[in-house]
């Protein structure tokens, strides 16, 4: 999960970093002194770029939190603005920690040229980039190889503290700022935490997916894996403005398959999938916030044929949920693997018995062409809607 400038500060604050004060808007400003740093807060980088940070008194914030809250700024609706302290700057420097997945290990950067992109330094000047592992059990070794500067030294000894304390991927302060009185402040953040730690956060920030705040489906979706590790089901969940309700399986098995429904001309309501030999109870879930979404015009279950998962058990779930709700729009499975015959039995029952418009297709046909299928049954019943 990434986090806004000021969520990350409140992560530098917990472990003793100091940082430049600010107001948290969300709707009017009030009157204040002197002037501040106008900060609208944003997931995407660039903002200051863009206009979305300026040197402001009372009236020019005033003007400009009616112009940016609820508005969109780089694809975002901007909810919070930070009116930060402006610190007077003698310096700018750069550091950064973030995990290094080849490596697998973390992986400290720093630069005496800070306040801008780090990338855009690496490029114009390589050699004024530090970059230096960092080992697990030993911490990070011989800082006067990074700088002599025993304050800012402090600083990258807290920072690593956060990273490791906060399971983050990465956390950046740029700039960390100097000031003529030889104080440092970290005046911007930028971080990135591991989702799978979100247990042992020590702020539990609300959810959301890319740029935006999850919706109530996704946040239900990701509460069924939290704390229930059999087997996979809902860990991933992206809500689409689409009519094709999708449970997939197995690995490159997603994307094959909603690229697959799109080229065919349909429109994935969702983005998710169930894999690992998930419980039954597991799956139900999963498929009851699935089909939760108003406006379906069917159901795409698919996947690899399967080596472990049993597939019986797995479709018995989402086969309950189907007796429960009785959609009438058609349902497309594309499942193979252990069980399937009990799977194929129990869906053609199910089929018989409640008058649900069930498709079963096994590894004989490929997860493409149940695709096309999909797109064409449920077009099919738009058009009997409709007409």
């Amino acid at each position: 999960m990434k986090l806004k400038e000021f969520e990350g500060k409140q992560l530098l604050e917990l472990s003793n970093i100091v940082i430049s004060k600010g107001i948290l808007i969300k709707d009017s400003v009030q009157p204040f002194e002197g002037e501040k740093v106008f900060k609208v807060q944003t997931l995407s980088g660039g903002r200051g770029k863009s206009g979305g940070v300026k040197v402001v008194n009372y009236e020019e914030a005033k003007t400009l939190a009616t112009t940016f809250l609820g508005s969109e700024f780089l694809n975002e609706t901007i909810t919070e603005i930070l009116l930060d302290e402006k610190i007077e700057i003698a310096k700018e420097y750069y550091l950064g920690i973030m995990f290094d997945t080849s490596k697998r290990k973390p992986i400290l950067i720093f630069s005496e040229e800070g306040g801008v992109d780090i990338e855009e330094i690496k490029k114009s000047s390589p050699e004024k980039v530090i970059l230096k592992e960092i080992n697990f059990l030993e911490g990070i070794q011989d800082l006067n190889s990074i700088t002599t500067n025993l304050k800012i030294q402090e600083v990258i000894t807290k920072l690593y503290d956060c990273f490791q304390k906060n399971d983050c991927r990465m956390i950046e302060i740029n700039p960390l700022v100097e000031t003529p009185e030889e104080d440092f402040f970290a005046v911007d953040c930028v971080t990135v935490l591991d989702d799978d730690a979100r247990y042992r956060w020590p702020i539990q920030f609300e959810e959301r997916t890319d740029n935006r705040k999850a919706t109530a489906r996704e946040i239900a979706a990701h509460e069924i894996d939290r704390n229930d590790h059999r087997g996979v089901a809902g860990k991933t969940f992206v809500d689409l403005d689409g009519d094709i309700a999708i449970l997939t399986s197995g690995g490159g098995a997603t994307m094959t398959l909603m690229d697959a429904l799109i080229e065919f001309g349909g429109k994935p309501a969702n983005f998710t999938e169930y894999s690992g030999n998930p419980p039954q109870e597991k799956v139900e879930k999963l498929t009851k916030i699935v089909l939760e979404k108003e406006g379906l015009n069917g159901l795409f279950v698919a996947g690899v044929i399967a080596n472990f998962t049993n597939i019986y058990e797995t479709l018995k779930g989402i086969i309950n949920i189907l007796i429960e709700k009785k959609p009438k729009f058609p349902i497309v499975i594309r499942r193979a693997g252990p069980h399937d015959e009990e799977a194929k039995e129990a869906l053609m029952n199910a089929k018989k018995e409640y008058g649900l418009d069930i498709h079963y297709f096994d590894e004989n046909t490929a997860m493409t062409e149940a695709a096309k299928i999909m797109v064409e049954l449920s077009q099919k019943y738009k058009d009997g809607n409709t007409n």
